[in-house]
């Protein structure tokens, strides 16, 4: 195992990390735990021994009060910076690269023209056969057009 980890910061033979933790000064080792006891006694003064302490520091310090209780206002700034912004992101491309990009030229929008195709050369069929016989004239006396001049024009 010593092997594997030798490269690493607990067995490399320069590092002195670790063994430097144990000589910190005594104050800087102390000071968790004596922040612990000051906010401890601070909490009990304000909310045991004098509740109304807090309400009268919130109204002299009314500006830190708001600020802190809007949490820096960290949820606005965010809002402000990064969703609003991704929100019209997504919905410029939901309206133009997928709306009318993908749906009005892709699968849809040719599903879409095919359909209107469609209805229109339904209005073609009546059903009546001398309707399809003078289409069928039509067509081949355009074809027979376009073999006289297609030929004499290459």
């Amino acid at each position: 195992m010593k092997e594997f980890f030798r490269g690493s910061l607990k067995f490399a033979a320069d590092n002195h990390v670790l063994e430097d933790f144990d000589h910190i000064p005594h104050l800087i080792g102390m000071a968790p735990t004596v922040l612990m006891g000051v906010g401890f006694v601070i909490a009990w003064e304000f909310y045991i021994r004098r509740p109304e302490l807090p309400v009268e520091l919130a109204r002299q310090q009314e500006p830190l009060y708001k600020f802190l209780l809007n949490k820096w206002y960290f949820d606005e700034i965010y809002d402000f910076l990064i969703v609003r912004p991704t929100l019209w992101l997504a919905r410029a491309l939901w309206k133009y690269g997928d709306g009318w990009t993908i749906d009005g030229l892709g699968p849809d929008g040719v599903s879409a023209r095919v359909l209107d195709v469609t209805r229109s050369v339904v209005r073609l069929q009546t059903g009546y056969l001398y309707h399809y016989a003078f289409a069928m004239l039509i067509g081949v006396a355009a074809l027979i057009t376009w073999f006289m001049f297609g030929v004499r024009a290459g």
